[in-house]
């Protein structure tokens, strides 16, 4: 009888090996985007160690700095929960000073939720130098290599949006 944990079923294994699934070999570009939405994740899952929070709650901050004060219900829709799962993240950055909860300006039977300063100002600390960075490569590149970029990115994306809509 052999034992399952001394097999060679753990053998190492290769794309060589897989079965011809038409797929086109990695080009340099390809892993290029690959590697760099590789370490804009890593960057995200450090950003929110750094403000000590959890993904979710990192892109519900993003909504706030991006677009202001928003209602519970306004963040839910835009985070894809539920309305009790959304006042859950609100407590977790109000308690972490994160956000702050403020009476509606035309309904005061509503709240608005508001990103707090300081976690703002933090935010922008550890984002700036990419946003920089990147800034300054574009800066140094000429105008024709800019739009072919540019261009390419578009259609990059545009792949990805027709993928994401597809049934």
């Amino acid at each position: 009888m052999t034992d399952a944990r001394n097999s060679s079923s753990t053998t190492r294994w290769s794309r060589d090996e897989l079965p011809d699934s038409g797929m086109p070999a990695v080009s340099p570009i390809s892993q290029q985007l690959r590697d760099v939405d590789a370490l804009s994740r890593a960057f995200e899952r450090r950003l929110g160690t750094v403000l000590t929070v959890n993904q979710t709650d990192l892109t519900a901050m993003e909504h706030l700095i991006q677009d202001g004060p928003l209602t519970p219900s306004e963040l839910a829709t835009r985070l894809k929960v539920s309305t009790a799962a959304s006042t859950l993240v609100v407590d977790r950055l109000v308690a972490l000073g994160h956000a702050e909860r403020h009476p509606h300006e035309r309904d005061r039977r509503k709240i608005v939720v508001v990103p707090a300063r300081a976690s703002v100002d933090r935010t922008v600390q550890e984002l700036l130098p990419v946003i920089l960075g990147i800034a300054a490569i574009v800066d140094e590149m000429p105008e024709a290599d800019r739009e072919v970029v540019s261009t390419f990115l578009d259609r990059v994306a545009s792949v990805y949006r027709a993928a994401v809509a597809a049934p």
